[in-house]
């Protein structure tokens, strides 16, 4: 893979899913199990518990659900961007026009991007290989990005500029 499809040397994605349900966590382990270069590090049940995780998984990107029991996806990306995070956030829901209007209220709020969760694909297989379509490409080019403005900011510069 190359920088310009958002994969470079630097290595695995590292992500962490946050999500209240069990059947989520199992979809997404699914999704990344045959994609070489990006691992599910970690789960959490609730905004709160990403948020104690981040600092010992040390994830490149976060997905969140937006509804959650304890702190919701919308808290939880404050609260995020509030403490300096500076991985790519994605909101995995479900697009009813509640989870909708609370994507795009996340994304007003520091969040990256947004995927809706897989419905009515039929199958499992297909569910995961619909997700796999739109979530892998994304975080590839956000984390991509991201690891891209890092290395540029850490260059050294030559005297004089």
């Amino acid at each position: 893979m190359s920088a310009r499809d958002g994969h470079d040397s630097q290595g695995t994605i590292r992500v962490l899913a946050c999500d209240d349900s069990t059947v989520v966590h199992r979809l997404l382990a699914r999704v990344f199990r045959d994609v070489p270069d990006i691992e599910l590090v970690g789960t959490a049940t609730n905004g709160r518990l990403a948020l104690s995780r981040i600092d010992v998984l040390a994830p490149d990107a976060i997905l969140l659900d937006v509804e959650m029991p304890v702190m919701d996806g919308l808290e939880t990306v404050r609260a995020l961007r509030a403490r300096g995070a500076t991985q790519p956030i994605i909101m995995f829901s479900t697009l009813t026009v509640r989870g909708g209007e609370a994507t795009f209220e996340a994304l007003s709020r520091g969040a990256d991007d947004y995927v809706p969760k897989p419905e009515g694909h039929g199958s499992l297989a297909a569910a995961i290989d619909a997700t796999r379509e739109i979530l892998v490409p994304k975080l590839r080019a956000l984390v991509g990005r991201r690891r891209l403005a890092a290395r540029a900011r850490a260059r050294p510069r030559p005297a004089g500029e």
